[in-house]
């Protein structure tokens, strides 16, 4: 990669997280929104410890997912507004890496914190302390998935009002089997057997997408945009 690209890159990169620390809030609200719905799950079935750690694995995974959909319709929403991204699109970089950089910037600012507060979920549901690093590797096998497989929805519906039961309706079919795989190594840990094979698959997939997801993104994004 030449220094002049790296510099765009690092720019708009740079640019996305500057205006998402402008808009603390919209960090916040999956983050609350996680811990909240965590937090029911022992009033709704009950304080029994086998319970709740039988489930926690799968309540983690499956409201971790819910809370970065309440972030993904903003994901190129400003730019659209403000022309920024027809801009992206006229500029001499590629599209596709530029638009990777965006998917990154919104996996940091949108599933990072959330994993951060996993052990706090984790802890909640008493997960046994063995178990949560399997879990948090999952995590970050997953998250990028549900960002990447959300950027392409989000450039197939931009400039469509009020898209997020749509990109609700599309991204979790596509996500079902990425849950099932961690949700499998989590189970495995907390049994004892080997849970190393669903992480690698999840990792094989991981790197299909971050090398794909870009390039169908942009792609999507003329698309929609007729550019």
């Amino acid at each position: 990669m030449s220094p002049r690209l790296a510099g765009a890159c690092i720019a708009v990169l740079r640019r996305d997280l500057v205006l998402a620390w402008r808009r603390r809030s919209d960090i916040a609200m999956p983050v609350l929104y996680a811990l909240i719905v965590t937090m029911l799950f022992p009033f709704a079935l009950g304080p029994e410890d086998s319970l709740l750690q039988r489930i926690a694995g799968g309540v983690i995974l499956v409201t971790i997912l819910l809370a970065m959909l309440l972030a993904l319709d903003a994901m190129f929403a400003s730019d659209i507004e403000d022309g920024s991204l027809e801009q992206l699109m006229l500029a001499p970089q590629p599209l596709a890496l530029m638009l990777g950089m965006k998917i990154l910037a919104h996996w940091l600012t949108t599933a990072l914190p959330l994993i951060v507060i996993a052990p706090l979920l984790a802890a909640m549901l008493h997960l046994p302390a063995a178990v949560i690093p399997v879990l948090l590797l999952a995590l970050l096998l997953v998250t990028p998935l549900i960002s990447l497989f959300g950027g392409v929805l989000v450039a197939l519906t931009a400039g469509t009002r009020r898209s997020g039961m749509l990109l609700a309706l599309m991204l979790l079919p596509l996500c079902v089997p990425a849950l099932i795989f961690a949700a499998g190594a989590v189970a495995a840990a907390q049994q004892g057997l080997p849970w190393l094979a669903p992480i690698s698959w999840l990792a094989a997939v991981l790197v299909l997408a971050v090398v794909l997801a870009p390039l169908a993104c942009a792609a999507a994004l003329r698309i929609a945009l007729d550019c």
